[in-house]
């Protein structure tokens, strides 16, 4: 190969394969668009939590970097409106009892009472075509239990965005226990008590994980 061909190949490869986004710096990108991982999921036909483990991936596919760097910049407004259509697109399920005040705890059930509480609808069929199984739609009205599938007692989680009080940016959080709760459309939701590396303790549900949190595919023995 000439010199001025290979100079050519050296000032093209990093247009092919350019390094990869950190997890906090893919993350990162969402948040300085104006976005929120839920609507980003929501605007890429896929789940939530499959976009969570897209994210922790650094060996993820090139495409997902490109298309978080083409996402649009939102102001707060728009940021509010796109999520308002979110929730109207994929509207959460009201599974509040009567007379049990939001973000009460429910009592501890096994996953077999779980899932007999909160059945699915039909899924949600996007008119994107096919798409591969990794790549599915929501499921309305288990959207709280988003996670369910991926975090369980001893997970870590990687804190992306500084949750105030409780963990600095970049800190492990691992998942200790697990309960039913209520989120504040009343519907039923899986939420994580998360602890830090001093001990303190916080319950996180899933919105939240969405915002501060990403897994890191790592579990800890707890035994």
């Amino acid at each position: 190969m000439d010199q001025a061909k290979s100079r050519k190949v050296d000032k093209g490869s990093p247009f092919l394969r350019p390094p990869k986004l950190s997890r906090e710096a893919f993350k990162a990108l969402i948040e300085q668009r104006g976005w929120r991982m839920a609507d980003v999921a929501c605007r890429w036909s896929i789940r939530p939590e499959h976009l969570s483990r897209i994210a922790a991936d650094e060996d993820r596919d090139l495409k997902w970097d490109d298309l978080v760097r083409s996402l649009p910049t939102l102001s707060a407004f728009e940021r509010s409106c796109v999520t308002a259509a979110r929730l109207s697109i994929i509207p959460p399920k009201p599974r509040r009892r009567k007379g049990q005040p939001i973000g009460e705890p429910v009592q501890s059930v096994d996953a077999e009472a779980a899932g007999a509480a909160v059945q699915p609808d039909p899924p949600f069929k996007w008119e994107h075509g096919d798409e591969e199984d990794e790549d599915e739609a929501f499921v309305p009205g288990v959207d709280g239990f988003r996670y369910r599938s991926y975090l369980s007692r001893g997970s870590e989680l990687v804190v992306v965005q500084e949750i105030d009080g409780f963990a600095r940016e970049h800190a492990i959080l691992v998942v200790t226990a697990t309960r039913v709760g209520v989120d504040p459309a009343g519907g039923a939701q899986e939420e994580y008590l998360c602890e830090s590396a001093t001990g303190d303790q916080r319950w996180i549900a899933p919105d939240q994980i969405d915002d501060w949190l990403v897994s890191n595919g790592k579990m800890r023995d707890l035994r």
